[in-house]
C-alpha cells in the first residue's frame, strides 16, 4: 500500500473558551501532541495525543520522546494493512499508549487517503448516522445557564464534573441540571476519580435522588473494589473510564460487578483497532458505551472520534467531543456540533479533514 517516509512529533497548545475545571486539575489550554506522517505516495497523515499525566503517565515532552522513539524504527516500514499498521506500532515499545495512538491514527488517516475512503468505512462501515454529543458542566459560575444555552441550541446530554468538591454539593449541582433539562435529556457525573471512597460511597448514595443516568469513575481507577462497593449501593449505573486500559481491565470490572459500561479513550488503548476490539467486548457483555476524547482534543483527534462513533457497535452513553471548547482550531474547517450531534467530517478521505499547517505553526510550542 505504502511505505512511511517521515514521521514528525510537534507540540501545540491552544487555548479554552473557558476553562475545565475537573477534580484534579483546570484545564485553559489544550497541551497535546501531534503528529504528521507523509508516506511513499505523497500523502500526510494527521494524529493528535492530549496529555493525560493523572491516568495515562504521559505528558506531551514524553509523548514527543516516545514519538520520536518509534520513529527511527517505523520510518521504511511498509504499511499493507491496518492490522500491519497496528502491529508495527505496537512492537515498536513497551507502554506509552497515548504516544502510540497518535501515530496510529495518522497511519489510518493515510491508510483511508491512499485507499480514498473515509476512516469509518476502513471500520466496517455506519452504524448509525450522526451522534449525540455530552455537553460538559464544569463548574463555572455559570455553569446554569449554558446548560440553558445548550439545550435551546439541541444538546440532550449533559455531563456535570464533580470530584472538587465535598459530595453533598456536588449532588445539589447534578440534581440541579437534571431539574433544568426535559425528559430525555441525559444527564450523568464524572469525578475523574477525585473522591476518596467513603465520599465516593456518599455521592453514589444520593446519585437516585439526583436524577443520573449513569456516574462515572468516583475513585482513583486501580481501585476495583471501591467501584464495586459503589455499584452495589445504587441503581444508577456506573461507568469506568481512568480503570480501563484494556481488554483485561474491563473483564475484570465486569466479573466484580463494580460497572456497568465505560468511556473508551484512544490514549488509553493506543490505538483506532484497540479501540474498536474494547467496543465489541462491551457490547458482548451487555455494558454501556461512551466514547470519548481528552479535555481538549483538536478537531484532529475529535475527527477520529467522530469515526469511530459512526462505527461501534453501541453508543448509548454519547461522545464527548472536546474540539468544541477550543477559542481556535487547527484545521480548515473545524468539526461542526450541530443540534447536539456530529457527524463523521467529510472533507477528503482518510479523516475527513484539512489540516491548516499555518496554525499548526502558531500554536506550536516546540
Amino acid at each position: 500500500m505504502f511505505r512511511i517516509t517521515k514521521i514528525e512529533a510537534l507540540s501545540i497548545a491552544v487555548p479554552l473558551k473557558t476553562p475545565i475545571k475537573m477534580s484534579m486539575e483546570t484545564i485553559k489550554t489544550c497541551d497535546n501532541l501531534v503528529v504528521r506522517i507523509t508516506n511513499s505516495e505523497g500523502f500526510i497523515g494527521w494524529g493528535e495525543a492530549p496529555a493525560a499525566p493523572t491516568f495515562s503517565g504521559e505528558t506531551t515532552p514524553g509523548m514527543i520522546a516516545a514519538v520520536n522513539f518509534m520513529a527511527a524504527r517505523l520510518e521504511n516500514k511498509e504499511i499493507n494493512s491496518p492490522q500491519i499498521a497496528r502491529d508495527v506500532v505496537e512492537g515498536t515499545m513497551y507502554g506509552n499508549a497515548a504516544a502510540k495512538s497518535a501515530i496510529d491514527m495518522a497511519l489510518m488517516d493515510l491508510i483511508g487517503k491512499t485507499l480514498g475512503i473515509s476512516l469509518f468505512e476502513i471500520l466496517g462501515g455506519r452504524k448509525r448516522d450522526s451522534a449525540s454529543v455530552i455537553w460538559l458542566v464544569a463548574g463555572t459560575e455559570d455553569e446554569l445557564e449554558l446548560v440553558d444555552q445548550q439545550l435551546s441550541e439541541g444538546f440532550e446530554a449533559f455531563k456535570v464534573k464533580v470530584g472538587s468538591n465535598s459530595p453533598q454539593i456536588d449532588l445539589e449541582r447534578a440534581s440541579k441540571v437534571r431539574t433544568r433539562a426535559p425528559a430525555g435529556t441525559r444527564v450523568s457525573a464524572d469525578a475523574n476519580q477525585g473522591y476518596t471512597p467513603r465520599d465516593a460511597l456518599t455521592f453514589a448514595s444520593g446519585t437516585e435522588a439526583a436524577g443520573l443516568d449513569f456516574f462515572e469513575q468516583p475513585v482513583m481507577g486501580t481501585n476495583v473494589e471501591a467501584m464495586r462497593d459503589c455499584a452495589a449501593i445504587t441503581s444508577v449505573p456506573l461507568g469506568a473510564d481512568e480503570g480501563l486500559h484494556s481488554l483485561s481491565d474491563i473483564k475484570r470490572h465486569h466479573k466484580m460487578k463494580a460497572a456497568k459500561g465505560g468511556s473508551l479513550k484512544l490514549i488509553k488503548f493506543g490505538g483506532i483497532g484497540q479501540v474498536m476490539e474494547a467496543a465489541n467486548l462491551m457490547q458482548s457483555l451487555g455494558w454501556k458505551i461512551n466514547l470519548a476524547g481528552k479535555a481538549a482534543n483538536s478537531s484532529i483527534g475529535a475527527a477520529a472520534a467522530a469515526h469511530i462513533a459512526m462505527a461501534i457497535p453501541s453508543l448509548d452513553w454519547d461522545i464527548s467531543i472536546s474540539s468544541q471548547y477550543l477559542s481556535d482550531d487547527v484545521v480548515k474547517t473545524p468539526l461542526s456540533v450541530k443540534a447536539g450531534h456530529i457527524d463523521a467530517p467529510n472533507q477528503g478521505p482518510g479523516l475527513g479533514i484539512i489540516v491548516d499547517e499555518e496554525k499548526i505553526a502558531h500554536y506550536r510550542n516546540n
